[in-house]
């Protein structure tokens, strides 16, 4: 399977779009610790899912990190996912003219800017006190469609009406 390097950052940002998590929000919560006010400034910028792994760690409490950073029983899937995703490759192309670039594409008759979509999680208000309300205005702004869970934190209404593709 390969993926191009766009496909993966834009992924990775509407996972942290999914959270409610900004490399704005990362830093902020870095300049939140005194010790490490002065240092927020050199963070490096959040451009893999890893990074975005560290800096969900560093800003969720421990018990909402090891809700989402867990998987169901044994995680067998969740170790099976991160081996499958260990196995892509990336293959960068240089000297590519990429003015024209079309990541649209078509679901069920509904046009999107790309092919990504948040699957359903619960129990987001342990990442953000605006709960899936806050991850359906992160969706939008990455233009990503949102899938609310039926155990949401929110109301449908409330989702519905905070974002601007479909949920």
């Amino acid at each position: 399977m390969s993926i191009n390097r766009r496909d993966v950052l834009t992924a990775s940002l509407a996972g942290a779009a999914a959270v409610g998590l900004s490399a704005k929000d990362a830093a902020s919560a870095e300049a939140d610790s005194p010790s490490e006010r002065d240092h927020a400034d050199t963070s490096p910028p959040l451009v893999s899912l890893n990074d975005y792994e560290v800096a969900a760690k560093r800003i969720l409490s421990g018990p909402a990190w090891e809700y989402f950073n867990g998987g169901s029983a044994d995680e067998i899937t969740l170790r099976r996912n991160r081996q499958a995703l260990d196995l892509l490759q990336l293959k960068p192309k240089v000297l590519v003219d990429v003015t024209s670039i079309d990541t649209s594409r078509t679901l069920l008759g509904h046009s999107m800017a790309h092919p990504i979509i948040l699957a359903p999680a619960s129990s987001h208000l342990l990442a953000h006190p605006d709960a899936e309300v806050a991850t359906a205005r992160g969706a939008a702004s990455a233009k990503a469609i949102m899938v609310a869970s039926t155990v949401s934190n929110r109301s449908v209404e409330d989702i519905c009406h905070a974002a601007s593709e479909p949920v």
